[in-house]
């Protein structure tokens, strides 16, 4: 099977909306939204965020259709004297591949794509909050748990 890796376009949006609802439904059997609202609100945000050049979404396309994503947060950091263009890191986030296309390695191949496009733009460090099932793919990729951060959760 021939693998396509990529950024996605506006064109994708109906895919990503689609893939959205499915990954967000996965052991869920009860949901309030239909998908026509939950379409309205996703594709909106889509749009907005392809074109605001601080989101990029790594697609991998197979069999004529998207099978895995990976989005990419980019997040300005105060600017610091010495530290120029302005420094900013990534938040990795909505890794999803198809049930159908999961453990061939396209989520590796997602993740290196991203990985190179952010070292090539001087993107300071990656950072993600992995479920407890996906840790073991984001080690196996390089990422390790930090003690850096604190986290504030409200309710």
């Amino acid at each position: 099977m021939e693998i396509d890796v990529r950024l996605a376009t506006i064109h994708d949006i109906d895919e990503l909306v689609q893939m959205r609802w499915d990954f967000s439904l996965e052991g869920v059997t009860d949901h309030s939204e239909s998908f026509g609202e939950f379409h309205a609100v996703c594709s909106s945000f889509l749009e907005k965020a392809i074109e605001s050049g601080s989101w990029f979404i790594w697609v991998a396309e197979a069999e004529g259709g998207l099978v895995s994503h990976m989005y990419l947060q980019l997040i300005r950091k105060v600017p610091r004297p010495g530290k120029s263009p302005d420094p900013y890191f990534g938040y990795v986030t909505n890794v999803y591949t198809r049930p159908s296309h999961r453990s061939l390695g396209i989520g590796a191949k997602i993740h290196s794509a991203l990985e190179q496009w952010s070292m090539q733009n001087e993107v300071e460090f990656l950072i993600l909050w992995p479920s407890s099932g996906s840790v073991p793919f984001y080690e196996r990729n390089g990422f390790a748990r930090s003690e850096d951060a604190l986290e504030k959760h409200w309710g």
